[in-house]
């Protein structure tokens, strides 16, 4: 599975069920950019709740969880200093 913005927002969002759940253990550094961004993202709406979400906080968090991944990837490449 990419990481997209429809498949992080269908992955976070999405109803409970087996498929799921087998996407999320497949996927477990994806779920954990979700869960550490979950924990300190405020939606642009102000929606008290998840099930408050409007497309556009869902859409927010699904790039925050980009962001997140983007920035763990840079981190852990090597420089091309560390090669020589």
């Amino acid at each position: 599975m990419k990481s997209t913005v429809d498949n992080i927002k269908n992955l976070w969002f999405g109803a409970d069920t087996p498929i799921r759940q087998n996407k999320i253990k497949l996927h477990p550094e994806l779920w954990a950019a979700c869960q550490r961004v979950n924990q300190h993202f405020t939606p642009p709406s102000g929606a008290l709740h998840i099930d408050q979400y409007r497309k556009s906080d869902r859409l927010a968090f699904a790039r925050a969880v980009l962001k997140e991944l983007n920035q763990k990837e840079s981190v852990m490449e090597p420089s091309m200093y560390d090669m020589a």
